[in-house]
């Protein structure tokens, strides 16, 4: 059997996939900030403890997602979860919505901090 080790990249199956790294810091009700490798154009916080990603390209599907709270504080009892894609195997870029919450309830994280951040990874199939 060949290897399926390649040197620099991901090995993957799905069609010309394509994956989205970025880290979205929450700012209590304040608009987040956000770093990424590119692949995103813009984060916006639309309700308590919700975001909603812009990507900068459209794409075909989601082949694979994930998200995780990351924190230093021993208090805090948050998870990060991924809400709906939308505009999907369309010409528009398509976006993602992420929440904060606490057991059922979307809720804002305290003041920003650089060890406080909503890791999130998606993985796109760019054709049918």
């Amino acid at each position: 059997m060949a290897s399926r080790l390649m040197k620099g990249r991901e090995s993957c199956f799905e069609k010309k996939a394509k994956t989205v790294r970025l880290k979205l810091f929450p700012d209590s009700s304040s608009a987040p900030t956000f770093t990424s490798e590119g692949g995103v154009a813009s984060v916006a916080r639309s309700a308590a403890g919700k975001f909603l990603v812009t990507f900068s390209d459209a794409y075909y599907a989601v082949a694979d997602a994930h998200c995780t709270y990351s924190t230093s504080a021993d208090n805090v009892d948050l998870y990060a979860q991924l809400g709906a894609f939308a505009n999907l195997a369309t010409s528009t870029a398509a976006t993602l919505v992420v929440k904060l919450k606490t057991g059922a309830t979307n809720t804002d994280a305290a003041a920003a901090a650089t060890d406080n951040y909503i890791s999130i990874t998606v993985t796109f199939e760019d054709s049918a």
